[in-house]
């Protein structure tokens, strides 16, 4: 009988377990400088306590101190080696550092004069670290950098206090021990003020890197006065987690819970919310609701109405809105956009900035939603192939030995298996529909609302030396088709589907 590749196909499609790949770490402290007067207490000791968590989190931790230029060199090199398509390929610097011509330099502990030859001479750069990191390849490559301390060059007019925000490629995250042009405090415990709060944070179960960047950036506010303000640039697509991630939760329950607490609208059930889904799409939403019920909400921004249109889309793509809400009141989204200026550094809280971040969100959302809705295309193509063969496979059999009683239970079999088969390709084309829709509202909500704003800067951005991957081609690939299809957008009628002809004919 020819219904074998049935069964083998369903085999073939059963879902199979993921493995990590591996997370490694290099960690550097300088303290020890040639020159007394450069020396800092906390950075040995920020590198051996951070080390020692992440051990804890299954990290192959090297852990260095009082590196001279060629040894940072060789250790980001080590990097390069150990981490190749990692999971997680891992940074840390501690100690003096200094921007100086448009670029970021870690000094070296041989530093000894005040020359910019010197200051060359006994650094890395930022550059060099994102390229180190970024050539592994790994899933998630993160830079963490408690170094924006004091600037040793002081009054020599060689070098900027603190450093300037760099963006690394697709998969990068940068994280800055306070906002750029701003020094950060060495700490008077054992541990610098940054490290002490990222060290509280790191080891905590259950939420996204960015979100735990996001508690560490709280704690390090309150602890200064506000004098130092943890800065993140990343483009990071997915959820990554150092310690355990969260239990799965259905997306409907979350849902459920959200509409419950609407509708009591009191602070109690907006709380329940906060407390099942702590992390949830809501969660601004609700603290912002919170606050509003106990009076404590943000006083609402002036922001011109003629741009409340443009600014509600922008703060529904950075999650500070719900999305697609019926009628949201202007002093809702006011205060939104008020919500949001606290998060962000003086000269940084405009409409143009505010437009700015939700165009380069609409671009790595965009790229990550290619990749999905490419997959559920070839999943439902695989799918449906099979099906097709399955039904051909039962109409020969029945057709051959429907009336022989010794076959009857080998046919009943290959029912059962296209049986199973339509239940699959329901669900894959449930997926499709999903994220078919979603990816329909998302073309239509940036080229309303977020398509001028765009700009090269907001594109993925690669190049050779940082050691192109197979994920970081795939996902600039993924961007190009994204700014095509708002291109395609532009020009077609509301509600057409033109963007996913061109998608299909690159499959």
């Amino acid at each position: 009988m020819r219904y074998w590749p049935l069964i083998v196909f369903v085999l073939w499609f059963a879902p199979a377990p993921v493995a990590a790949d591996g997370r490694v770490a290099l960690l550097i402290g300088n303290g020890g400088y040639r020159n007394d007067d450069f020396a800092l207490a906390n950075p040995a000791n920020d590198v051996r306590a951070l080390g020692a968590a992440l051990t804890r989190l299954g990290f192959e931790v090297r852990s260095e101190v009082d590196l001279s230029r060629p040894q940072m060199r060789a250790a980001l090199d080590w990097l390069g080696r150990s981490a190749r398509g990692a999971d997680i390929a891992l940074v840390f610097y501690a100690g003096h550092s200094v921007q100086a011509e448009a670029e970021n330099y870690l000094i070296g502990t041989e530093l000894a004069e005040l020359s910019a030859p010197a200051l060359v001479d006994s650094s890395v750069t930022l550059s060099e670290v994102l390229t180190g990191v970024e050539a592994a390849g790994a899933e998630l490559s993160l830079v963490i950098l408690d170094a924006c301390r004091d600037n040793p060059f002081g009054g020599t007019r060689i070098g900027e206090a603190g450093l300037s925000p760099v963006s690394g490629s697709i998969g990068t995250l940068v994280a800055y021990a306070t906002d750029p042009g701003n020094v950060a405090a060495d700490g008077l415990g054992a541990n610098s003020t940054f490290t002490a709060a990222l060290l509280d944070h790191v080891e905590t179960p259950g939420i996204d890197v960015r979100i735990m960047f996001g508690r560490v950036r709280q704690d390090v506010v309150g602890d200064t006065g506000g004098q130092q303000v943890p800065w993140v640039e990343e483009a990071v697509l997915g959820e990554h987690y150092l310690a355990a991630p969260p239990d799965p939760l259905d997306p409907g329950d979350e849902l459920s819970v959200w509409r419950e607490a609407v509708v009591a609208g009191s602070v109690e059930s907006y709380r329940d919310y906060l407390e099942s889904f702590p992390e949830g799409l809501y969660k601004i939403v609700a603290q912002l609701r919170i606050d509003a019920l106990q009076g404590n909400a943000p006083e609402a921004t002036d922001l011109d109405t003629t741009d409340l249109p443009a600014a509600t889309a922008a703060l529904e793509m950075i999650g500070h809105l719900v999305p697609n809400a019926a009628d949201v009141p202007d002093t809702e989204v006011r205060q939104a956009f008020a919500r949001w200026q606290s998060t962000r550094p003086a000269g940084a809280r405009g409409f143009p900035a505010l437009m700015a971040e939700a165009a380069r969100t609409a671009t790595y959302v965009g790229t990550y939603t290619v990749g999905i809705l490419k997959n559920d295309l070839q999943r439902y193509a695989s799918v449906d192939t099979a099906l097709e063969q399955a039904r051909d496979n039962l109409r020969i059999a029945e057709a051959d030995f429907g009336d022989d009683a010794q076959a009857q239970s080998a046919l009943q079999r290959m029912r059962d298996d296209v049986a199973q088969v339509e239940r699959i390709r329901r669900n894959v084309a449930a997926d499709l529909d999903a994220s078919r829709t979603y990816y329909s509202d998302l073309i239509a909500l940036t080229d309303r609302y977020l398509a001028d704003w765009m700009s090269e800067d907001a594109q993925p951005r690669f190049a050779s030396s940082r050691g192109i991957t197979r994920l970081s081609d795939r996902a600039l690939s993924d961007a190009r088709t994204f700014t095509r299809h708002l291109a395609i957008a532009r020009t077609a009628p509301d509600g057409s589907y033109t963007w996913l002809a061109s998608m299909m004919e690159g499959l």
